[in-house]
């Protein structure tokens, strides 16, 4: 079943946020495939420096909290 990679800006995620996330994609997944597709359902969360992403053209930069 589904492999879902996210990748974020480094120091967006905490213990919580993650077990969220991880969560609600999960019942998303489950939503659409049906509850049988939990249980095969693989979420990795990658935290990626901001420098690391190009926007525009420009590299990122790194979020003023781990939530903004």
């Amino acid at each position: 079943m589904p492999l879902i990679e996210v990748k974020l800006y480094e120091g967006r995620l905490d213990g919580a946020t993650e077990t969220e996330l991880i969560a609600k994609i999960t019942d998303a997944v489950t939503e659409v495939f049906g509850e049988q597709a939990r249980e095969a359902t693989w979420i990795v969360l990658q935290e990626v420096p901001a420098t690391r992403w190009g926007i525009a053209g420009v590299p990122g930069k790194p979020p003023l909290s781990a939530r903004g």
